[in-house]
């Protein structure tokens, strides 16, 4: 009995790794069909908007559904117990379309009802940033603060910020996020937590240029500054 006991012992632990990984493999499947259905839509869009998000922390991924993501669980990283139910709908008053409720916005916890990604549409968002996009938004114009992400600012875009020696340099596609795991309270806002959906170690982001990437914790400040311009270098 004590030698199965100490064989449980040590193989519980490795199957729960295991476990993990294959999740952590099926999130990233879910962000590649999110961001590539996200280029789709910039694309199709007059501007290259890579989303339709009217603010920095408008995570709605309504945009995507269903023309260019069809399946309701891509929205749901199977890390998390988070669940989309399109058969709650809320009218957008902008277009008066009837749109699922759990894909307006990010669920929050690992937990909720709604989708486990949040969308980062605009980058260089700060309270004394000297940027600002206008948007049309119905028969309307509004300005908010920071750089909206479209297919000719995720090229052009310069660092306004020194933030690890990153001013003047030009990231480009391949560095900047669009769609990631999302960052639940408590803890430190847009870094990996143990509550996060996979836990402290790093996340899953999904890149303007189309692919998707694991980033580790000990990278990840550096990466997330290179993509969003915010002037942080720590937690």
């Amino acid at each position: 009995m004590g030698i199965i006991a100490l064989l449980v012992g040590v193989l519980l632990p490795a199957l729960g790794h295991a476990t993990e990984r294959a999740r952590r493999t099926a999130c990233r499947g879910n962000l590649k069909q999110i961001i590539t259905g996200a280029l789709m839509y910039a694309n199709d869009d007059s501007q290259g908007h890579l989303s339709n998000a009217l603010h920095d922390t408008n995570d709605v991924m309504t945009f995507l559904y269903p023309e260019y993501v069809s399946v309701s669980k891509i929205f749901v990283c199977p890390s998390t117990e988070n669940s989309v139910d399109l058969k709650k709908t809320v009218t957008n008053p902008w277009t008066g379309k009837a749109e699922p409720y759990d894909l307006t916005g990010y669920a929050g916890t690992i937990t909720n009802a709604g989708t486990s990604y949040e969308l980062w549409g605009f980058m260089n968002h700060t309270p004394d940033t000297p940027n600002y996009t206008v948007l049309r938004v119905g028969a309307s114009s509004i300005k908010v603060r920071g750089v909206k992400k479209t297919l000719t600012t995720i090229n052009n875009y310069q660092h306004h910020y020194d933030a690890f020696g990153l001013r003047g340099v030009v990231a480009g596609p391949s560095q900047i996020w669009l769609a990631l795991d999302g960052d639940e309270p408590p803890g430190i806002q847009n870094y990996p937590d143990r509550n996060n959906n996979h836990g402290s170690t790093g996340g899953n982001v999904s890149f303007t240029d189309g692919h998707v990437e694991w980033i580790p914790t000990k990278t990840y400040l550096y990466r997330c500054e290179l993509s969003q311009d915010e002037n942080r270098t720590s937690p």
